[in-house]
């Protein structure tokens, strides 16, 4: 698995987390997902990475790619919201660019990982509020799962390298 920049670690912790962590509490209570905050740690997060684009050529390229898969996936998932509000509520789909794109400019395995990690525990979460619930419409707070995303995928992505046959 390539080696991920400390500035990028940098970056994760000190202009993703803190907002990251409020929108989580927020949706995990009211189930939105704020423009303020969403706004928050977009702009956090690009700027820091804008700031190490400028500073650190060697980032450059997995930085261009990041921001090019950020702006695909998330213009894939406001249409899915706008079609589909029941699948992917607007606030999750105004997240899910800045997740990916933290998540990419981390490195490929990261946002595998993430995106691997995000489809995981959805899943199982989705499945033990029906149970729970019994009730196949129940709705639960996707955006602190979405949130994590980055973190799961920092976890996995050994696993994913070692299956790519990177490792």
């Amino acid at each position: 698995m390539p080696e991920t920049s400390p500035l990028l670690i940098a970056v994760l912790l000190v202009a993703y987390l803190p907002p990251a962590l409020v929108l989580s509490w927020i949706d995990g209570r009211e189930h939105r997902l704020p423009n303020r905050w969403v706004v928050t740690l977009t702009v956090a997060v690009t700027a820091s990475l804008l700031a190490l684009y400028l500073l650190d050529p060697a980032l450059r390229p997995a930085l261009r790619t990041a921001a090019l898969l950020a702006l695909v996936l998330g213009i894939a998932a406001l249409v899915v919201a706008l079609i589909a509000p029941p699948l992917l509520g607007m606030g999750d789909a105004k997240t899910l660019p800045v997740v990916v794109l933290i998540s990419a400019a981390l490195g490929g395995e990261v946002l595998i990982g993430a995106l691997l990690g995000i489809a995981l525990l959805s899943g199982v979460l989705g499945m033990a509020v029906i149970m729970v619930t019994r009730r196949a419409g129940a709705r639960f707070a996707l955006g602190p799962v979405l949130l994590a995303g980055p973190f799961m995928g920092l976890l996995g992505a050994p696993v994913v390298s070692s299956a790519l046959g990177t490792a």
